[in-house]
């Protein structure tokens, strides 16, 4: 079975899973481990039998093993034998060579140690995938963008318009045996996993930089999405139980696409960017609000409406469509960023019809009977929607899905489901109001009265 094979079937459907690092450091070993004639092995054959039941696949680091001195390998070769044959095993050695020097590092990943992937530096060029695409079934991850402080001195350079680092990854798929290749991008370069991801969709990540150095499970999850690695060594090797430590760890990757989670990111970023606010506001459907959700401001943070645009391309992926239409006028930025994400085309309705050039009511391409989802920032009432759903049925197309970053729960979504149309919403209000209280931004009896003055679902008593 090839390698990226075994990872979806370790993974299962969510194509997101725990690469565990076996990095021994002989001044971190627990004391009951150094009692043990071959302390690193004792304690990392601890790990793996505490962490097998989660890993998706292993990751010794060759380094850590060349610093025990001419014993090493000999632990290093016990550690993979150790390891189930049902888990993969990715040899960190980053590997980067051409020639007999490429081949002599493949015989030593793939025939001695008999691994089933690889770290490469593609720094020079193809020549060094040779040896390793010339076993078969085995995997490749290239260093393409990585965790560490540094990288962007080299890999942010620009290179004929555009970082080195998505220059690098445009001419490695195009090399052969590309389909085998993974790429290796950092989690504290959120930006970067977010292009990789839009050039890449399918591509394997293999993802350092969770936790100690500063990477954000939640946020990884909603740039870069599945299929993903994401790898940890010192969150798990230096916690009492690395098995709990594994675990906790892929339920808060994999809960951070639950709806009370990303109402918590969503919540938190919006706030401090001034995106909530708090006051009296008459809205445009003429009601009165304690709350206002000022969603334009979002073009004013970049990073923050490519983070918003990944939790809409959750939403979407769901859905079977042709087009996207945004709202004009505070959806068009978002719409935009959206279809950059999803590589889906978009097209929008202009609030009036144009009395020069074209004349056109909707801009864009398209063509009658095709399925487009509608896109708008927050959902209140079904007016502004059904107005432009209007105008795009009018144009031939075909209209059954609206998504919203947040609905007010105030009457829309009944309305449009009524006409026969589907809502779909990243967040409720409701939902954003509990996430505010949670992490501290307003007080509980300021989320209650705000409920009240709406209408809203009591926030649950801390009895209940």
């Amino acid at each position: 079975m090839e390698f990226f094979d075994r990872l979806r079937a370790r993974t299962g459907p969510a194509r997101l899973g725990l690469c565990v690092g076996l990095d021994p450091v002989s001044a971190r070993l627990p004391e009951w481990a150094r009692w043990h004639p071959d302390p690193a092995l004792a304690f990392l054959r601890w790990v793996i039998e505490t962490t097998a039941e989660v890993a998706a696949a292993y990751k010794p680091n060759l380094a850590f093993y060349l610093a025990l001195g001419p014993s090493g390998l000999e632990t290093l070769r016990a550690v993979r034998a150790a390891i189930p044959p049902e888990i993969p095993v990715i040899l960190d050695g980053k590997f980067g060579d051409i020639g007999w020097t490429a081949e002599a590092y493949a015989q030593f990943a793939f025939d001695v140690l008999r691994a089933d992937a690889v770290t490469l530096s593609p720094f020079l060029g193809p020549e060094v995938l040779r040896p390793f695409l010339s076993r078969e079934g085995r995997g490749i991850f290239f260093l393409i963008r990585t965790s560490n402080p540094g990288a962007e001195a080299v890999q942010e350079l620009q290179v004929g318009g555009e970082p080195f680092y998505q220059a690098l990854a445009r001419q490695v798929q195009s090399w052969p045996g590309s389909e085998r290749i993974g790429f290796v991008v950092g989690a504290t370069a959120p930006g970067a996993l977010a292009a990789l991801r839009r050039m890449a969709p399918d591509r394997w990540f293999l993802i350092p930089g969770v936790g100690p150095q500063g990477g954000d499970p939640e946020t990884v999850r909603i740039l870069a999405g599945p299929p993903a690695l994401i790898a940890v060594s010192r969150e798990i090797l230096e916690a009492a139980d690395p098995g709990a430590a594994a675990r906790s760890l892929l339920e808060r990757l994999q809960g951070a696409s639950s709806p009370s989670a990303v109402a918590r990111t969503l919540a938190r970023w919006l706030y401090e960017t001034g995106c909530i606010r708090f006051g009296e506001f008459v809205l445009k459907s003429g009601q009165r609000s304690p709350i206002y959700l000022d969603l334009r401001r979002l073009v004013a943070f970049p990073q923050l409406l490519e983070r918003v645009a990944g939790m809409y391309a959750a939403l979407l992926e769901r859905l079977t469509f042709d087009r996207l239409a945004a709202i004009p006028y505070a959806a068009l930025p978002i719409g935009t960023a959206v279809a950059i994400r999803t590589g889906r085309p978009l097209l929008y309705p202009r609030k009036e019809a144009k009395t020069y050039g074209t004349a056109q009511r909707i801009e864009g391409d398209f063509r009658p009977g095709e399925t487009v989802v509608v896109l708008d920032d927050v959902l209140t009432t079904g007016a502004s929607k059904r107005e432009v759903i209007q105008a795009l049925e009018e144009a031939g197309l075909r209209v059954t899905d609206i998504v919203v970053l947040v609905d007010r729960e105030q009457g829309g979504r009944q309305e449009l489901e009524a006409a026969g149309y589907r809502v779909h919403a990243v967040a409720t209000l409701t939902a954003l109001l509990d996430a505010l209280v949670i992490e501290g931004k307003i007080p509980s009896a300021e989320g209650d009265r705000i409920r009240k003055a709406l209408g809203l679902t009591p926030a649950p008593s801390a009895s209940g």
